[in-house]
């Protein structure tokens, strides 16, 4: 028994140490698997609601009117002061008949890196209010806030953060014209800027696309959606894994509906893109009647919260200077 006592005891010690050099080593081998923190610059609610303020200003901004002209020169200005680089790339598309003259806006960050990723949205907005309730406004041009200004203030704000911090990958905002000019049931008519530059890439390809689209709405919910899905999961779940760490309240962990857009004609031409939109207002889908504005003369600043906008701006930053590089 004293023999056997000690033999469990010598058995114990060497368990122990031997135990304690595996810990040991099983540490310093480990990765790091705590997220990295995000302690830049944050976008201020008040600050990119002034850019929805602005673009709705000019009216609407449909393709040939005085408001698309003047919101143009506007946004070309703006982001001429912010990034490092900024054109625009004009081209012309005839639509069932008519042809318009347009121009996607674009601006780059250390444009000198070739490792680079697309941050987008459309800056223009619907020429008629094709369904609305009342139908005399059908043929009147939407104001299209959330439609087309959310995206672009979003970005802005974006832009006026990267032009104080850098990140260590390239950054390129690129504003799609003519995205909302097609017929419903006919996608022929829409995506006309994202047409022509995904063919005509006028800067080194990125990485991968995220695209920004209806993402003001004060009660917005960001679902995953299918073509995203497809396109680039990896990408998707590091954006809505850093939503969660952040608990945004408005990105959704479950699939929501395809929808067709501007990421679909470039994920046509190689370039792996993301939707990040409001999908249960495309169709007007959404139970809350408040919400059933889309393409309708509802579209209008009182159903955008700053907060919503700030927020998903937010999480884009903590991406692009937490994770955008670990992604390909």
């Amino acid at each position: 028994m004293k023999n056997t006592t000690a033999y469990i005891i010598l058995i114990f010690i060497m368990t122990f140490f031997l135990g304690m050099g595996c810990t040991k080593e099983t540490q310093e081998q480990a990765p790091d698997e705590s997220p990295k923190q995000y302690e830049g610059i944050l976008i201020a609610p008040d600050s990119v609601f002034r850019h929805i303020e602005s673009q709705v200003s000019f009216g609407p901004r449909n393709p040939g009117s005085k408001g698309h002209a003047e919101t143009m020169n506007f946004l070309l200005n703006y982001f001429s002061n912010t990034a490092d680089t900024a054109f625009l790339q004009r081209f012309s598309s005839t639509v069932y008949g008519k042809t318009y003259d347009m121009a996607n806006i674009i601006a780059s960050f250390s444009p000198e890196k070739s490792d680079r990723i697309l941050l987008c949205a459309h800056w223009d907005t619907r020429p008629f209010a094709d369904q609305d309730k009342n139908e005399v406004k059908r043929t009147h041009p939407i104001l299209g806030a959330n439609d087309g200004a959310s995206g672009v203030a979003v970005l802005m704000e974006i832009a006026h953060i990267l032009s104080k911090q850098k990140p260590e990958i390239g950054i390129d905002i690129i504003l799609f014209d003519g995205e909302d000019l097609g017929v419903s049931g006919d996608n022929d008519g829409f995506f006309q800027g994202s047409r022509y530059l995904a063919v005509h890439y006028p800067l080194p390809k990125p990485r991968y696309g995220i695209l920004l689209d209806l993402v003001g709405d004060k009660q917005a919910e960001f679902r995953y959606e299918p073509i995203s899905r497809e396109a680039h999961s990896v990408l998707l779940d590091g954006i809505w894994n850093i939503a969660k760490k952040r608990r945004s309240p408005y990105f959704i962990h479950e699939t929501g509906n395809a929808v067709s857009d501007d990421h679909v004609m470039l994920n046509q031409q190689g370039i792996k893109t993301i939707n990040i939109i409001d999908v249960n207002l495309v169709g007007n889908t959404d139970p809350n009647p408040r919400r059933q504005y889309w393409h309708t003369s509802q579209d209008t600043i009182e159903n955008i919260s700053s907060h919503t906008l700030a927020d998903i701006g937010n999480v884009l930053l903590d991406f692009i200077f937490t994770t955008s590089q670990d992604i390909f």
